[in-house]
């Protein structure tokens, strides 16, 4: 049986923090493991909100997708964080796409599980609202970052965050732990790959960046310090 390390990851999600071992064991029956390979799809848009993810190991991708073909990239999540929470009325559909990035192990909760805990445990209601306030909150200010601030600055802001989200102490700096492409930075921050390009050997130059090719290594002082002296 498997459920005492399911019931430890669980233990260490936003949502289930406060639950007691004995609760947590109650969920674990109804959560299956869901493992995927870099680059395979977990859900695409318009697909049925049937579950929330919980990630216990890799990242995942949350993008959307056009008519045209282009990519959004919205962003990233990795151990421990929690998607896929737009589902509390049966009809809903998926408004993004899902991927993993690299090899991602997730812990599935099926809506119908969710709804019998929202029944019975109405602080949990309250911590799903205020999660799903918070990526509000995080899509309309990166909404807005996009539209006033110039492509460099753009960059500058999004490795910034990444390297507090998923950084990782390097001797020349903090070493960002994802497989970042010039055309995924592209896609996160509403450029082409030639104008990221550009900034990367700008923020470079500058020293905010050590090393500008995947993995990338930033200086997290001088992007804040770059960030500060545009504005």
């Amino acid at each position: 049986m498997n459920y005492p390390s399911l019931v430890w990851h669980l233990k260490r999600t936003e949502l289930f923090a406060d639950f007691e071992l004995a609760e947590l064991e109650q969920v674990a029956v109804t959560t299956p493991y869901r493992s995927y390979q870099p680059g395979e799809v977990i859900y695409r848009m318009d697909d049925p909100a049937d579950a929330l993810y919980f990630v216990r190991s890799g990242l995942v991708k949350i993008s959307k997708l056009f008519p045209n073909g282009k990519e959004a990239i919205l962003g990233v999540v990795g151990q421990h964080d929690t998607f896929g929470e737009l589902l509390l009325q049966p009809e809903e559909r998926r408004p993004t796409q899902a991927e993993a990035l690299e090899r991602t192990t997730l812990i599935v909760l099926p809506r119908q599980e969710l709804q019998k805990l929202l029944a019975t445990k109405p602080d949990l209601a309250m911590k799903l609202i205020r999660l799903m306030a918070a990526r509000l909150f995080e899509a309309q200010a990166w909404s807005a970052t996009v539209s006033a601030y110039s492509a460099p600055e753009r960059v500058a802001s999004l490795l910034y965050r990444l390297a507090r989200e998923f950084g990782r102490a390097h001797s020349q700096g903090v070493e960002l732990n994802l497989k970042l492409s010039q055309e995924d930075i592209a896609r996160m921050v509403g450029a082409t790959r030639e104008t990221v390009s550009h900034s990367l050997s700008r923020l470079k130059k500058d020293g905010a960046i050590v090393r500008a090719r995947s993995p990338i290594i930033v200086q997290i002082d001088a992007l804040k310090a770059f960030l500060e002296q545009e504005h």
